[in-house]
């Protein structure tokens, strides 16, 4: 599998706000942290979170501007675009490392603020 096609399936999944299909590229008990959020474990519960995380932004629009491959760890640099509560476009910085188990992710990490697309 390419790695950076990968990435870029994810994004647009998330982007059409399609939760299951962003989920399907996990293991059954790959663990989900998103900043400082308790992890979640589990397709199910990456399912769950992926959805409500869509339903809180007006919409979201992943640009992929980096992904290294180190072993079996991606490191992606996205810039993430919404609309702030205001209306105004906002354009946010998010890195990502994934821990990789053959073609699924294991455990992936969000690093990015989203204060900003929440409280304007």
């Amino acid at each position: 599998m390419n790695r950076e096609r990968m990435v870029r399936e994810m994004c647009a999944a998330v982007d059409a706000g399609d939760a299951p299909a962003f989920a399907a590229w996990f293991t059954d008990d790959a663990t989900y942290v998103f900043g400082n959020n308790e992890p979640l474990t589990g397709r199910a519960a990456i399912t769950a979170a992926t959805a409500g995380a869509a339903g809180a932004l007006p919409w979201v629009h992943h640009v992929v501007d980096q992904v290294a491959a180190v072993g079996d760890q991606l490191f992606c640099r996205f810039t993430i675009t919404t609309a702030a509560p205001d209306g105004k476009s906002l354009a946010l910085p998010c890195v990502t490392v994934m821990w990789l188990d053959g073609d699924l992710v294991s455990d992936y990490r969000v690093h990015m603020d989203l204060t900003p697309a929440l409280t304007g």
